[in-house]
């Protein structure tokens, strides 16, 4: 179903008291969702799209004031219940998900609708032709923005972001309240000369990023990429009419390019999809792993690049061709477990702290590139409001900060379960969590409920490069979130 976005008036909780309450249940040991036997109980389930594209003329871009719409932008739930079960996974056509919006949105969909805090994923498409709805996300512009605990929006009468709160917890709230007995089916196709990994160690033995198409400097890209496209298709149970789709890639949505509001490729899969089944076929999709991946093969030519349309119409064209290869899902058995863990974050000195915030007009500190220069200060003062806003002091001796996220599992059967991480994780994080899983069928989704950059590898930090100067964990916090979600597939597994 698709639906516009309305505007109710809702009592706010301060987003980080609500997460402090979350995260010291979760050290009693009380998060496990009830240990409820569904399996005789039917599966249901809802989907609806609330579209949440800005109505405001030239309102932020990722990439500057914006030039129009492209194509429209949604927020896409599905919501599933057995017995007393009950979760739900939102995406919206964002760049990432701010702490407050995910606070915000899940403590209203809680209140509205019984689905447990912990029991709800909110993630980002990490479309780069999407709203500059925050702070965070206007500094990339290249901006000196000021302290992150002043109020500062896009202006007084800014109401997008509460728009964007309201069309995220509205679908959800909706996709609850539609909710029929269902049937699964899951698709796993490899697709092959999609998704590259964009990191390369040259001839120098140093990594650089987007080495660029033909540099005979490279000499190998530095890690794997993830073939598999995951589909969980949602039926009605008894007439099989196709209600939507959960599809899921590993690959940066950041093919189209301009300052008008898009999708990308994500929305063009959608709109086939859509084209080929019914105009309220909801198509969501969510990002895998993709932190080190993009779609440009280096070997090739600028004229091989494929555009937004075409990379939505291979992922369309292997959904519809593989109809014969879906399987269908027989004894769902709907679980829910999540952990907060507290990963540790980079280090800062007191002079790279001043350098940093004096945008303009200081000495390098380090010698690189001014683009990798800017990054660095922006990561420096993203991590001085990290300290005083989400992370937790050092408590003994030469302790490291650290900041509490949130890792989620959903089990749909005993095949099948999704994993929700935040950032932008590296894909081999990705294929670890996958290869040791005891799920057949793991779909991983990233960038959810908070914004901490990249999530590389240890080795990949150890390497250097664009990411890693970008990311805000420390060695180790990679490899924390992905041991943290193999753990969690793995409890979740044994109470079958």
């Amino acid at each position: 179903m698709t639906a516009k976005l309305g505007d109710k008036n809702y009592i706010r909780i301060n987003p980080l008291v609500r997460f402090g309450i979350f995260a010291g249940i979760i050290l009693l040991g009380l998060t496990r969702a009830p240990e409820v036997i569904a399996r005789q109980s039917a599966l249901k389930a809802g989907m609806v799209q609330i579209e949440i594209t800005p109505d405001e003329e030239g309102y932020p871009h990722y990439r500057g004031p914006s030039t129009g719409t492209h194509d429209p932008l949604f927020a896409k739930a599905v919501v599933f219940q057995q017995g007393n079960e009950k979760v739900a996974l939102v995406v919206g056509d964002l760049l990432w998900v701010e702490r407050d919006l995910s606070v915000n949105a899940r403590v209203r969909i809680e209140e509205q609708t019984g689905i447990p805090f912990q029991n709800i994923i909110i993630a980002g498409t990490h479309s780069h032709t999407s709203p500059a709805y925050h702070p965070n996300i206007r500094e990339l512009t290249g901006t000196l923005r000021p302290p992150f605990d002043q109020k500062e929006n896009t202006g007084e009468d800014d109401s997008y972001p509460q728009q964007l709160e309201d069309g995220i917890a509205k679908a959800v709230v909706k996709a609850f309240e539609e909710k029929e007995e269902v049937a699964l089916e899951v698709l796993s196709e490899e697709v092959d000369d999609l998704a590259f990994n964009r990191r390369f160690i040259m001839k120098d033995g140093k990594v650089i990023t987007n080495a660029g198409i033909g540099n005979p400097l490279i000499r190998e890209a530095e890690g794997p990429t993830d073939k598999e496209l995951a589909v969980l298709m949602i039926k009605r149970k008894k007439s099989k009419y196709p209600i939507g789709s959960v599809s899921n890639f590993s690959l940066h949505a950041d093919t189209f390019g301009g300052t008008a509001f898009s999708a990308d490729y994500p929305g063009f899969l959608a709109g086939n999809l859509q084209g080929h089944f019914h105009k309220d076929f909801v198509s969501l999709f969510a990002a895998g792993a993709c932190g080190n991946i993009n779609h440009i093969d280096v070997t090739g030519t600028r004229e091989t690049i494929k555009t937004s349309s075409e990379i939505g119409e291979i992922l369309s064209s292997t959904i519809v061709q593989s109809a014969n290869n879906f399987e269908k899902v027989n004894g769902t058995d709907l679980k829910a477990l999540s952990r907060v863990i507290y990963a540790p974050i980079q280090n800062y000195s007191m002079e790279e702290l001043e350098w940093a915030i004096q945008d303009t007009g200081t000495s390098p500190l380090y010698v690189e590139k001014a683009f990798l220069e800017r990054r660095r200060k922006l990561k420096i003062r993203s991590l001085e409001r990290m300290r005083r806003t989400e992370a937790v002091s050092p408590t003994i001796g030469d302790q490291g900060w650290k900041i509490p996220l949130e890792i989620q599992v959903f089990q749909m059967s005993k095949d099948i379960a999704i994993v929700g991480l935040p950032g932008e994780v590296f894909v081999d994080l990705g294929l670890a969590i996958k290869e040791n899983s005891p799920y057949k069928h793991t779909i991983v989704v990233e960038l959810t409920h908070s914004h901490i950059a990249y999530v590389p590898t240890e080795e990949a930090i150890s390497r250097g490069g664009y990411e890693t100067i970008n990311s805000r964990l420390a060695p180790g916090g990679g490899e924390l979130l992905a041991d943290t979600a193999i753990a969690l597939l793995q409890e979740i597994h044994q109470h079958q």
